[in-house]
C-alpha cells in the first residue's frame, strides 16, 4: 500500500456514474457522494503523511479539480471506542480536504470510529487496527538495503512473530519500483534487444500497476514454513522485482475494511464507509527501501 499508498481517490469518480432507469439504457446520472480515503497506521501518529482524504465525487466528463472536490472545513472526529476518547481532526491551509491530528498515536488492537459532519449529511466508518506485527530480519528500516540478483529473497528472509498458530490476520506485501520507466532495466530482459520498457504502458500498465507495482497477500497462519522450523516466513522474491534499481517494500497486516476493498468487485462500496464511498482502514507493519544492484561486469 504505497502511502497507502497506492489507490488515488480521483479514480473513484468513476463510480459516480450510475446507469439510468429511463428508456435510454445509455443514459448516465451523476450522483454527488462523499468519498473517503484513509488508513490508520499502528504505532504511528496520525500526522500529515497519514492524513485522511475527504472529497466530493465529480463527473468524469468534466475536468477534475482537487481543490473543488475537497470537502473542506467540516467537523471530523476520531474516537477510540474502548476508552471513549474523541479528538478533532484538522486541515492545513495548503491541503484542504486532508484531515489529521499529529497528537494521536494509533494503537494496534484498538478500534477507532471516524465521523464526518458535512452539514447536510453524516458519514462514518469504523476500523479495528490489527495486532502488532513483529518482524525479524537483516533488512534495515532506516537505510537503503542493497540486494543482488543472485540472492533475491534468500539472504534476508522476513520472520514474523509466532504469537499464534491460529492467527487469521491478512498479511499484505507490496513491492513498488521507484525507478522511472526511462531508466528502468529488466533483470531478466526479453533478449538483448529488449532490456528496457519501451513506454509508460509497458512499465506499469499505464495505471501504476504490474510489473512496476506488485502485491501479494496471505493469511498469517498460512505463512508457516517447514524449511524454517515451521516459523511464519515471508519470501520477498525475484518474481516481485522485475527491474534493477530502487524499490519500496511494505510488509503489513491489514484490517477487514482494506482487505474487502482490495478483493471486492465494487471496491468503493466495500471499504467500511457508511453514508459515503471509499475506504477507511488500518494497517500495522514495516516499510523497507531496497536497491537491486546489477552484477559486476
Amino acid at each position: 500500500m504505497r502511502k497507502i499508498v497506492l489507490f488515488n481517490i480521483v479514480a473513484l469518480c468513476f463510480i459516480t456514474f450510475m446507469i439510468g432507469c429511463d428508456n435510454n439504457p445509455e443514459s448516465i446520472v451523476y450522483q454527488k457522494e462523499v468519498m473517503v480515503y484513509g488508513f490508520l497506521w499502528g504505532n504511528e501518529p496520525l500526522d500529515q503523511s497519514h492524513a485522511i482524504q475527504i472529497a466530493y465525487s465529480q463527473p468524469i466528463d468534466q475536468p477534475f479539480s482537487s481543490f473543488e472536490s475537497a470537502v473542506a472545513g467540516v467537523a471530523v472526529t476520531l474516537t477510540e471506542v474502548e476508552s471513549g476518547t474523541s479528538v478533532s481532526l484538522h486541515e492545513t491551509a495548503n491541503r484542504p480536504g486532508y484531515y489529521f491530528n499529529e497528537q494521536i498515536l494509533i494503537q494496534p488492537g484498538s478500534t477507532y470510529l471516524l465521523e464526518i459532519e458535512t452539514g447536510d449529511q453524516t458519514v462514518s466508518a469504523q476500523t479495528t487496527v490489527p495486532s502488532d506485527l513483529l518482524i525479524e530480519t537483516a533488512l534495515a528500516t532506516d537505510t537503503v538495503n542493497n540486494v543482488y540478483q543472485d540472492d533475491l529473497g534468500t539472504r534476508m528472509p522476513l520472520y514474523l512473530d509466532l504469537e499464534s498458530q491460529n492467527d487469521n490476520r491478512v498479511i499484505l506485501v507490496e513491492m513498488y519500483c521507484e525507478e522511472p520507466y526511462d531508466k528502468a532495466e529488466y533483470i531478466y530482459p526479453f533478449g538483448d534487444s529488449h532490456k528496457y520498457p519501451e513506454d509508460q504502458e509497458e512499465y506499469d500498465g499505464g495505471i501504476d500497476g504490474e510489473p512496476r507495482r506488485i502485491q501479494a497477500f496471505a493469511v498469517y497462519k498460512d505463512l508457516l514454513a517447514a524449511d524454517y522450523e515451521n516459523k511464519p516466513v515471508i519470501y520477498w522474491y525475484e518474481s516481485m522485482m522485475v527491474f534493477f534499481g530502487r524499490y519500496t517494500m511494505e510488509v503489513i497486516a491489514i484490517d477487514d475494511n482494506y482487505h474487502y476493498y482490495l478483493t471486492s468487485e465494487h471496491a468503493e462500496s466495500n471499504g467500511g464507509i457508511e453514508g459515503g464511498l471509499g475506504v477507511f482502514g488500518s494497517v500495522v507493519g514495516k516499510i523497507y527501501q531496497l536497491n537491486v544492484l546489477k552484477p559486476a561486469d
